[in-house]
């Protein structure tokens, strides 16, 4: 048993009660104050009794006291992975008051320093979150997580050349790292896309499923000249998480470039097959009614969130809605008139107002 206990105190007004385990409801556990300061104490005691040692809890008003006398050195080994799993949730307040006391005891530990500095960066408190980083540096000069999390302290801060260094130095000490790649090419991508570009190809080949990084490495690409590329970077970031807002960016980036790409293919003109596929639309929903087309153009645009493939002529497409198989370019038309009957005053964000005004001309003199 150390000598030496673990005190903290949280402020039960300021919980998390999302991350208990407990099945307990939480507009009770906000009602019922007695539940609610049971419910926290037992939250830290089983913690902390489950990586061995003592633990004595008290209430004191609106705060809960916690000692914690770990067994062994091990014990506190565990502490810090579990902090650092509570931080991996957001849950900041639960874990600052335990990492401050534990890196007050022990302020040459690498894992404590870590983690409290990263902890402290997220929060804002980036003064301190370079100094606690600065420190693990010193203590582990070799460490490239260390030199990435103080790279992204300075960020914050705003030093970039400070940010730039610091992530040099851990891309050195880990060229692979691909946070820190990640990192590092979006810091020179700010000033020069084409320097950052290789940094962030080779996050993203390293980091398949994360969506920050393929969405940085869309941008980018889109930044240097490559359209096409960035279009399937931001489709994996879409595919990782469908109804992010990170989702909904890169859903908004292939919009414009498939709308660039739709009009740059003809120079001056109309795309016909666009126009075509507008007159079909106008054709169809005439003898379909408004009810079905409101379901067809429905359906066109949840199938949207996905990303429209316009550049591909292949039939590839279906809908439960309405028979046969599409292409990109003729469910894009197809839902355009769609909407254009419902609001025809809006602006839709999508470029085929001149193929639909050329498809009216056509619908007209037909039906003469």
């Amino acid at each position: 048993m150390t000598d030496n206990p673990v005190n903290f105190e949280i402020d039960i007004n300021e919980f998390d009660f999302e991350i208990l385990p407990l099945k307990i409801d939480i507009d009770l556990l906000r009602k019922d104050r007695r539940l609610r300061e049971r419910a926290v104490t037992l939250f830290y005691e089983d913690h902390l009794e489950g990586l061995g040692g003592e633990v004595h809890t008290e209430i004191d008003g609106d705060f809960i006291k916690v000692s914690w006398w770990p067994g062994s050195s091990r014990n506190v080994d565990e502490a810090v992975k579990v902090a650092a799993e509570w931080l991996s949730k957001g849950a900041h307040g639960h874990t600052g008051p335990l990492l401050e006391s534990l890196y007050a005891i022990y302020p040459d530990r690498q894992d404590i320093l870590y983690n409290y500095g990263m902890m402290l960066s997220d929060q804002g408190e980036l003064d301190k979150a370079v100094e606690a980083l600065s420190r693990l540096t010193d203590l582990a000069p070799d460490n490239a997580d260390a030199w990435n999390a103080l790279g992204i302290a300075y960020m914050r801060k705003g030093l970039r050349d400070d940010a730039k260094q610091a992530l040099q130095k851990s891309q050195q000490k880990d060229p692979d790292n691909p946070y820190t790649l990640r990192n590092l090419g979006g810091l020179l991508a700010n000033d020069d896309p084409s320097e950052g570009l290789p940094y962030l190809k080779r996050a993203a080949e390293i980091l398949t499923d994360d969506q920050q990084t393929q969405y940085g490495y869309g941008l980018c690409l889109l930044k240097t000249g490559q359209p096409h590329e960035a279009d399937a970077a931001f489709k994996r970031a879409m595919e990782i998480a469908p109804y992010s807002e990170l989702a909904e960016e890169a859903r908004i980036q292939r919009t414009k470039i498939a709308q660039k790409t739709l009009r740059g293919r003809v120079t001056g003109g109309l795309r016909m097959d666009a126009v075509m596929y507008c007159l079909s639309a106008l054709e169809k929903f005439e003898k379909l009614g408004d009810q079905k087309t409101r379901a067809i153009t429905s359906e066109i645009a949840m199938l949207g969130r996905g990303g429209l493939d316009i550049n591909n002529p292949e039939p590839r497409y279906s809908l439960k809605s309405l028979d046969g198989r599409f292409s990109g370019l003729q469910l894009l038309s197809y839902m355009y008139v769609g909407l254009k009957k419902m609001e025809p005053n809006r602006d839709f964000g999508i470029d085929l107002g001149q193929e639909y005004e050329a498809a009216l001309k056509l619908y007209g003199e037909k039906h003469e």
